[in-house]
């Protein structure tokens, strides 16, 4: 069967994806979304989104699932974060077999 690599995250940045043969995306609402953002804002104003254009393009990609992958598989990363780790786990158990 071969060696899977996994890439788990929100959106990526290019070219990330095409060396992944698992594709686990953490979906928020874009409430938690900006809200996450500004907690690293806070910790580091060089971070990105701290720029109203960067929070501006967060909304955008947010509404239009730009960038995205179309074969990802979707985990609900609003639940509590145990929740979200044996989601991750049993994806990955799951696409071993």
């Amino acid at each position: 069967m071969g060696i899977r690599n996994y890439l788990i995250g929100g959106v990526s940045g290019a070219g990330k994806t095409t060396v992944c043969s698992e594709l686990l995306v953490l979906e928020v609402d874009l409430e938690t979304s900006l809200r996450r953002i500004d907690e690293r804002v806070a910790l580091d104003p060089t971070d990105w989104g701290g720029r109203p254009e960067e929070r501006e393009i967060s909304a955008r990609m947010y509404q239009t699932k730009e960038g995205v992958p179309k074969n990802g598989i979707i985990i609900d990363a609003t639940a509590p974060i145990a929740h979200v780790v044996n989601e991750i786990l049993h994806q990955i158990e799951a696409n071993e077999h």
